[in-house]
């Protein structure tokens, strides 16, 4: 449940839940409980910070931050104790209004770039293509 209501706020899975997982994102390795899930949102704030959360499958309650892996209490964004969606969802309105406001999402800002790179293709090039 709560992983298609994080999925319904726009965010995705980083890591598998169902086993320990061995990662080395950011340099970093670090392993993750099967009770640990984390995402992150599709959207970055326009002063480019990252919103991930991080979700307990057999606990309630979200913990909201700018880093994947916490390295200190200034990345913790807020602390939820219950799997309340109307405090997460508040707590993500006022992450992006402190950080002024939304860009463009990770898949509308791939689309974009193929769209950008199409266009700059010559003319008989993008003829070829369609």
């Amino acid at each position: 449940m709560k992983d298609t209501y994080l999925h319904s706020l726009g965010f995705v899975p980083l890591t598998p839940s169902y086993s320990l997982y061995h990662t080395s994102r950011g340099g970093e390795e670090a392993y993750i409980p099967a009770t640990d899930a984390r995402y992150q949102h599709i959207y970055t704030a326009q002063d480019g910070t990252h919103l991930f959360v991080y979700s307990w499958l057999h606990e309630p309650g979200y913990m909201l931050t700018t880093c994947e892996k916490i390295s200190s209490m200034a990345d913790i964004v807020a602390e939820l104790p219950s799997d309340d969606p109307t405090q997460l969802q508040q707590q993500i309105e006022v992450f992006f209004t402190l950080h002024g406001g939304v860009t463009l999402s990770m898949l509308e800002a791939t689309q974009e770039g193929l769209q950008e790179k199409h266009l700059r293709l010559p003319a008989s090039a993008r003829e070829q293509a369609a």
